[in-house]
């Protein structure tokens, strides 16, 4: 059952770092502008390949196509930055009393709910774009395959991660000690 995201969320007060945006957008960027300096390559070493290829289809100038190529891979370069912007308002993530909950996703949210009697293991990490933006992973890991693919919350801080961290082994500690009698 989805959680209301008008609750008081862990996610509205250790808030994701904007620089998330950046990473998520940086990778397909990167490809769209190899993408074109590949196409500008080929129309610099070949330019009557455009023509020739197209020509059965139909007549076209080649400056007129790269330019169209440009701002084909321009706009994609815009709708790839919105969507990391949606994806990353839309992103949710609440430690509750009895689990941590974690959604993500925009057209088909994924939501994973991890009790924290199940949590086995609770590790920070980074990749080389967190290392470049000073970004963190938090990982929560359980005995599911759900909680190996889903359940982490990335791109927090420095602060925030040592934050989210500490809080749920806090509350993996309460919740062992009310199953545990004394």
């Amino acid at each position: 059952m989805p959680y209301d995201l008008k609750e008081d969320a862990s996610s509205n007060t250790l808030r994701l770092s904007r620089k998330k945006i950046i990473k998520k957008t940086l990778g397909g960027t990167i490809v769209l502008i190899v993408t074109f300096i590949l196409a500008l390559v080929t129309y610099l070493t070949y330019p009557t390949l455009i023509s020739d290829t197209l020509a059965p289809i139909i007549a076209i100038n080649q400056t007129i196509f790269m330019l169209a190529v440009f701002f084909v891979i321009l706009l994609a370069v815009a709708l790839n930055f919105l969507y990391h912007y949606i994806y990353y308002k839309k992103y949710y993530y609440n430690l509750k009393d009895d689990v941590v909950v974690i959604r993500k996703g925009i057209f088909m949210p994924d939501e994973i709910s991890i009790p924290y009697n199940r949590i086995q293991d609770i590790y920070v990490d980074r990749d080389m774009l967190d290392l470049m933006l000073g970004l963190y992973d938090v990982h929560v890991s359980s005995a599911t395959v759900e909680s190996g693919k889903d359940a982490h919350i990335d791109g927090v801080t420095h602060g925030n991660a040592v934050k989210l961290k500490e809080m749920i082994l806090d509350n993996v500690k309460k919740s062992s000690n009310e199953k545990t009698p004394l």
